[in-house]
């Protein structure tokens, strides 16, 4: 049986420029710039510029002029994610058609005042390891129909990832090598 190629590792910085860089994106670059250096990777620059209200080109030039100053290199060329918007709908679609995501309709008020409400009543919410309120998913729990629904009522809505239902039709177990 063949031998597999070794795995070159690869590591990421994924700015958005909505703003300018701070001490902690700092020091994500460097941590995964020496990280891939050290062990014979890659490192990608992955610019998260979806955001069309919020992302501005200065702000993109900052962060390249920010990292050179701190002397960092990647690999070429830089991703936009902005040139990339037909390969993600095009996986939104089968995600869709194999029922693993839903439409998220509440605002971010919304989940606060629900978040509120139940802390207010002595309910604990569950909470990422940050301690971030995880999203409600209330919308997860309807059937398509009432999904449909609520997206043809034209309310702002966003595609979540039901994680549920993902990893119980698609997720191999899973195993890590030391």
């Amino acid at each position: 049986m063949p031998v597999p190629p070794p795995v070159q590792p690869v590591f990421r910085f994924a700015p958005s420029p909505n703003g300018l860089l701070h001490l902690g994106h700092a020091l994500s670059a460097i941590v995964n710039h020496d990280m891939a250096a050290a062990m014979g990777g890659r490192l990608l620059l992955r610019i998260e510029d979806i955001d069309r209200t919020r992302c501005r080109p200065e702000f993109e030039a900052a962060i390249f002029e920010d990292l050179a100053w701190l002397g960092l290199t990647w690999e070429q060329p830089v991703r936009r994610q902005s040139d990339h918007l037909d390969l993600y709908a095009a996986a939104l679609e089968r995600l869709r058609a194999m029922g693993l995501v839903y439409p998220s309709v509440m605002s971010r008020g919304e989940i606060k005042a629900a978040v509120a409400a139940a802390e207010a009543s002595g309910e604990p919410w569950p909470r990422d390891p940050d301690g971030s309120p995880l999203y409600p998913g209330r919308e997860r729990e309807l059937s398509a129909r009432e999904q449909e629904a609520l997206i043809a009522g034209g309310r702002p809505h966003a595609w979540r990832l039901d994680v549920a239902k993902a990893v119980g039709r698609l997720a191999e177990p899973l195993t890590w090598q030391g």
